[in-house]
């Protein structure tokens, strides 16, 4: 039997969350702060896609809503296709969560450096 070692989640209930504070790589500046540790052209990428894919989400659920919200009036929607929409949206949001705070972190560390247009 092969032992796997259990891992704790901080994020359990938010995948995408978890998922993305497991991929940074940090640098420590002191006991109670870390940073993001990419290069600057890296970073400013990061800030980029992040903010683009958060706009991509938003729009998209918007529409979702829109297209939804006469369907679910006029037709008799399952509960099941209900509850896999709910689903859906709040690992959207998790999702556009993430990106945030990637986005955030990204530009603060920026900033730090002094970066001014991105």
């Amino acid at each position: 039997m092969i032992n796997v070692p259990v891992s704790k989640f901080a994020n359990a209930d938010s995948p995408f969350t978890e998922l993305f504070s497991m991929l940074k790589n940090y640098e420590v500046k002191s006991e109670k702060f870390s940073t993001l540790s990419y290069s600057t052209k890296k970073l400013k990428a990061m800030y980029q896609h992040a903010d683009n894919a958060i706009n991509i989400l938003l729009q998209g659920l918007q529409d979702l809503g829109k297209l939804i919200s006469p369907k679910a009036k006029k037709e008799d929607v399952k509960e099941h296709a209900v509850n896999n929409i709910g689903f859906f949206i709040s690992g959207i949001g998790n999702l556009t969560e993430a990106l945030n705070v990637l986005r955030l972190d990204a530009d603060y560390v920026l900033k730090e450096r002094g970066e001014i247009n991105y």
